[in-house]
């Protein structure tokens, strides 16, 4: 990975700025972001607003979720933006977390010529999907050209796959995704909504036409995961709707793994993989 990129962090504007009511109703006033440039003398060929997992209760932008991916990504030439949106909480609630990326996708819109990417991890891909919809209808001119998901989440209930069930049998608990676990993140992320934040949203919820307004979408889904399932079923409903998508699933791994590449050379190599992947097909995308 190259050694000179070019790393800064910064605010950019809010929707809880726009409001004066903070972040428990809409989002934050300012939200925290991390720039990241290719080398010095590179040109960037996209701009990537990404956002990092942690079932929209976790995660800040040191995570190798957020930092290591950025960095892979700016390594192969690609802007990044990393999003510190405001995490959920007892007093934080759905829409916010997925407002500030929406604000922050809407930042980088405006400021950078050239394609504009969203993508994000597990929590942060469902907030991404959302952000994605948000710039498509604010600014239809400044669109996302391209959705990247990994390992997403998008359905608060997710298909039986006996596949799927066989691959995270013998997973640590730690690391498993069951039925109660999804509906208790997803509970807790949309409470019961907050005066003036408008109705929550559920990515894997929206209905086709919304759905055919995202952009191509390439998606790694991580092998052994049940998370797996809300992925894959997501795919089928973008292709119903008239959306390309390219989808992969990286073989031996967990959901999470990007955010554990130091573990060992193998768990970096199939991180350093799904970056390759991604980079690659939107490589193809964009020059279509």
């Amino acid at each position: 990975m190259a050694g000179d990129l070019q790393i800064t962090a910064f605010t950019v504007p809010g929707p809880g700025a726009a409001t004066g009511h903070g972040e428990h109703a809409v989002g934050s006033a300012t939200v925290p972001v991390r720039g990241y440039e290719p080398s010095v003398g590179v040109d960037p060929w996209a701009t990537l607003v990404w956002a990092h997992g942690g079932s929209f209760v976790r995660g800040t932008l040191d995570w190798p979720e957020a930092d290591w991916v950025s960095r892979s990504f700016a390594a192969a030439g690609i802007r990044v933006i990393s999003v510190d949106y405001v995490l959920a909480s007892d007093t934080v609630k759905a829409p916010a977390p997925s407002n500030d990326v929406a604000a922050v996708v809407a930042w980088a819109g405006a400021e950078y010529d050239g394609p504009l990417v969203v993508g994000g991890a597990s929590a942060g891909a469902h907030l991404a999907v959302l952000a994605t919809l948000h710039q498509r209808d604010s600014a239809p001119t400044q669109a996302a050209a391209a959705l990247l998901l990994e390992y997403p989440t998008l359905h608060r209930e997710q298909r039986a796959d006996p596949r799927i069930a066989d691959a995270v049998a013998a997973l640590p608990e730690a690391r498993r995704f069951r039925a109660d676990r999804i509906a208790e993140m997803y509970d807790f992320y949309l409470g019961e909504g907050t005066a003036g934040a408008g109705p929550a949203i559920v990515a894997g919820e929206l209905p086709t036409e919304r759905l055919a307004l995202l952009p191509p979408t390439i998606m790694v889904n991580a092998d052994a995961d049940e998370l797996r399932a809300s992925g894959e079923e997501f795919a089928e409903q973008l292709r119903a709707a008239g959306v390309t998508v390219v989808e992969a699933v990286e073989p031996d791994t967990v959901h999470g793994y990007l955010n554990r590449p130091d573990e060992s050379e193998t768990a970096r190599a199939q991180a350093a993989a799904t970056i390759e992947r991604f980079v690659t097909e939107l490589r193809v995308l964009l020059e279509a």
